[in-house]
Order: C-alpha cells, then structure tokens, then sequence
C-alpha cells in the first residue's frame, strides 16, 4: 500500500511541475517519465509525514496558450513545436 501511495505522489508531482512551467506531455511512449531511484528503496525508508525526495526526467513541450510564440501574443503557430527535457528534483 505504501508503494502505491508513493508512486501516486511522485506522478501528482511530476504533473504540477508540468502546470507550474506551463508544459505539456508529449504523447505515447516519447512523454514517459523516468524515476531514477527505485521505489521499493524509497518505500523502506518513508516514514508518514516524511517528504520524498526523488528524481525524474520527461519530456514536454511548451503550452502555446501559457507561452505564445516570440514576434505575436495573438498569434499560436503550431508548424514548429518546442520541445524541452526536463529533469524534477523533489525534495
């Protein structure tokens, strides 16, 4: 039950970091995360009320509704998508 609730926290967390840098998920297998730590380990020595700290990597690309391209804020070109890498550190 504990790893459950564990894996649940880290996907909540990886979801708000994606809203709070105004990015979006690539879709299917290229938008996956990746935890670095193993969740087993991280179960052993939580404690409730304890944080987690832990490690992911994604990939997303901008939200043109949160960041318009540069030269228009009107204007959302969908041609050339930005895509970044981006790494959470949770603690």
């Amino acid at each position: 039950m504990t790893g459950f609730a564990v894996q649940e926290a880290i996907i909540k967390a990886c979801e708000q970091s994606l809203e709070a840098y105004g990015i979006e998920s690539l879709p299917g297998s290229a938008g996956e995360v990746t935890v670095h730590e193993d969740i087993k380990d991280l179960c052993k020595g939580y404690k409730l009320g304890n944080d987690v700290a832990f490690t992911a990597t994604y990939r997303g690309k901008f939200d043109a509704s949160v960041h318009p391209p540069k030269g228009s804020s009107t204007e959302v070109s969908s041609s050339k998508d930005v895509v970044v890498d981006v790494e959470v550190v949770v603690e």
